[in-house]
C-alpha cells in the first residue's frame, strides 16, 4: 500500500467515528457513524498533522512505519489537539475490541506474521488479507475485509 494511502487511512481512522471495523464489534451496528471521503477527512486535519504525514512520505521505506507510529503516539498525547486525541483514543479502543473479536485462526496468523521481518512479513499480511477477502476466516471477517478494501480503493490517490 502506498504511504499516502496508508497515511490517508490513518487520518481517516483518527477523524471518523465510523472506523473501518464498525460493526465488527459485538453490539455495534454495521452502519454506525458517517462515511467520509478521504479528501474531506484530509482537509479537516490540523495543519501540523498534515505536515507530519507529508514528512513521513519522504522518509526511507524502512523508517515510514516508525514515523506513523510516532504520529499515532503524538495524537494520543494530544499534540494535535483535543479533537484528534479523542478520535485517536476511540480508534485504539475500537481496534482492541476488534482484535478480541477476531477468530482464533486469524489471531494465530497475525501473531505469526508479526514474528517475521521484511518481505516475509509483508507477504504474510497480504496472505491474511487475501484469506479474509476470500472468506477463510468466516463471513463476518469477509464482510469487514470487503468494506476495508472498498475504503482503500476510494482513498487511492488519483
Amino acid at each position: 500500500m502506498p504511504l499516502i494511502q496508508t497515511a490517508g487511512l490513518f487520518a481517516a481512522g483518527l477523524l471518523t467515528t465510523s472506523g473501518l471495523f464498525t460493526g465488527a464489534v459485538p453490539g455495534a451496528a454495521p452502519d454506525d457513524g458517517p462515511r467520509v471521503p478521504c479528501g474531506a477527512v484530509w482537509s479537516q486535519l490540523p495543519e501540523d498533522l498534515q505536515e507530519d504525514l507529508r514528512a513521513v512520505r519522504d522518509l526511507p521505506a524502512g523508517e515510514k512505519a516508525a514515523g506513523l507510529r510516532e504520529i499515532r503516539r503524538d495524537a494520543l498525547d494530544g499534540d494535535y489537539g483535543n479533537r484528534v486525541q479523542r478520535f485517536a483514543e476511540r480508534r485504539d479502543e475500537r481496534i482492541r475490541a476488534v482484535r478480541r473479536a477476531l477468530p482464533e485462526e486469524m489471531k494465530a496468523d497475525l501473531r505469526a506474521a508479526r514474528n517475521l521481518t521484511g518481505e516475509a512479513r509483508l507477504d504474510a499480511y497480504r496472505a491474511i488479507r487475501s484469506g479474509a477477502l476470500a472468506g477463510e476466516y468466516g463471513d463476518r471477517v469477509q464482510e469487514v475485509a470487503v468494506q476495508v478494501q472498498e475504503r482503500r480503493e476510494a482513498c487511492r490517490p488519483s
